[in-house]
């Protein structure tokens, strides 16, 4: 999410001389049988390039181009590091099962979903490397986007959507990113109306009754990264009530439960509000960092719907997991504090630099704290609920205790060099950057995860070991 952007009050002012502004735009088709995919393993990964056995997840934060070669970064340093496993060498890169983004960690995140591999030949070129951001103030107050932005039909968002389509995603829809059957993507927008994060996956659209494999990629990532005023809302309609859609158990449980303080049973009460489409017929998605800005929540989310970790393992198709390791991505920027050495009131780019930074960064500090203390119970819960369900199920509870999960943080604070750390953290929030900028991020976030104590300890403890038989 962008705290500031030095080109807003240009944009902001382009767009009020253009009367399509506020123009609404909605291509979300509805569910329809006949376009459901054909059933795919339950396991949301590649079974002949991943292992059943290794569960590997990243989340990349918001922070425009900032964000995005941060994240690159990550992935370079994977793509150069290996273990055995399994009986035989693999890839960190080869073994990520799922990926969470905001913003513009959103970009990085859907150009390896849909390309995999080939994102480190050609993405820096066509994305982290150009002025994307005087490209899309250009196509506003070029004359051949005037009668569109005029016409009613078609928005600013509109015309980001088209324009990340041309550089980077080439017109693909989530069902190229299905086939290809890579790491599992959750692309995170918020729902303006609700105040609530919205999530471009499967379940969230089966909600809605709409058509998830037919929807652009391009413009998930537009919703995902469309911070308000500077880009208009990205509109979905909801057809909820025309498919047969049902709540699952786990959120039937959580209504009947007696206590209503609960993180599921609030989540399920969300859900709800989306399941009335007389009272909400259309969604207005804004910047996903407006209510996560680390790409987290919807792991906990999961997690506590699910009912714990065992559950969820379950539900995703890993319950026989011995390794897990989580990523956590962190791009968070640092407000300039100059005004605190004068007596002069704050300018107006100032005064909005610190009000969204305060809960931006207050609500990243607790989602951190959170998925910290939930991580600190994963392990011994998992173990617990496997080896009572083996011991009713199966012949033999061998392995059923083999589990150890990794929690690893990629952020600016761990740089030895401080000069370097602060350098980065005020980076503006923008996409736009130097070539030498993109690259010093790069480098420092491989420097960061390669040196990292946690993902050394998970290369070292998962290196030539092979899980215990799982019956």
């Amino acid at each position: 999410m962008a705290a500031t952007h030095p080109k807003l009050p240009v944009l902001v002012m382009v767009c009020a001389l253009i009367a399509g502004c506020t123009a609404k735009y909605t291509v979300n088709e509805p569910y329809s049988p006949a376009a459901e995919p054909q059933s795919a393993p339950s396991k949301t990964v590649a079974s002949d390039t991943r292992s059943d056995t290794l569960l590997v997840g990243l989340a990349f934060s918001g922070g425009g181009t900032r964000a995005a070669a941060f994240s690159y970064g990550v992935l370079e340093a994977m793509a150069d590091s290996t273990i055995q496993w399994d009986g035989r060498e693999r890839r960190m890169v080869d073994e990520i099962d799922a990926i969470s983004s905001v913003s513009g960690g959103s970009f990085t995140a859907a150009y390896f979903g849909l390309f995999g591999d080939r994102i480190f030949d050609d993405y820096a070129d066509k994305f982290l490397y150009q002025d994307v951001e005087g490209d899309l103030i250009r196509s506003t107050v070029s004359p051949t986007s005037w009668g569109k932005l005029g016409s009613g039909k078609y928005n600013r968002s509109d015309l980001a959507a088209e324009y990340y389509d041309e550089i980077l995603f080439e017109g693909k829809t989530f069902a190229d990113l299905l086939a290809r059957n890579g790491p599992k993507l959750s692309i995170n927008a918020t729902e303006i109306a609700l105040g609530e994060q919205f999530t471009f996956d499967p379940p969230q659209f089966a909600l809605i009754c709409s058509d998830y494999p037919s929807y652009p990629v391009s413009r998930a990532v537009t919703a995902s990264s469309a911070v308000p005023m500077l880009f208009s809302s990205v509109i979905l309609h909801n057809y909820a009530g025309t498919c047969p859609f049902v709540f699952p158990p786990w959120a039937k449980a959580a209504i009947a439960s007696a206590d209503k303080t609960t993180r599921a049973y609030n989540l399920v009460q969300q859900m709800e509000k989306y399941a009335d489409s007389e009272e909400m017929p259309y969604l207005h998605l804004y910047d996903g960092g407006l209510t996560d800005n680390l790409g987290v929540r919807p792991f906990l989310n999961r997690l506590a719907l699910s009912g714990g970790s065992y559950q969820l393992a379950k539900v995703m198709g890993v319950a026989d997991v011995h390794r897990m390791l989580v990523i956590v991505v962190n791009a968070q920027s640092e407000m300039s504090t100059q005004f605190k050495q004068t007596d002069l009131d704050l300018t107006l780019g100032q005064a909005v630099d610190a009000t969204s930074s305060i809960p931006l960064n207050s609500y990243s500090f607790d989602s951190l704290t959170l998925l910290r203390r939930t991580f600190d119970g994963i392990a011994s819960d998992l173990t617990k609920s496997r080896c009572e369900d083996w011991a009713a199920t199966r012949e033999s509870t061998a392995g059923c205790d083999d589990f150890e999960a990794y929690l690893v943080e990629v952020d600016f604070n761990q740089l030895t060099d401080k000069k370097q750390s602060q350098m980065m953290k005020h980076l503006p929030t923008s996409f736009s950057l130097s070539v030498d900028e993109v690259d010093s991020l790069r480098t420092a976030a491989r420097q960061i995860l390669t040196d990292s104590p946690a993902f050394q300890e998970f290369l070292r403890r998962t290196d030539k070991q092979s899980p215990l038989p799982a019956n």
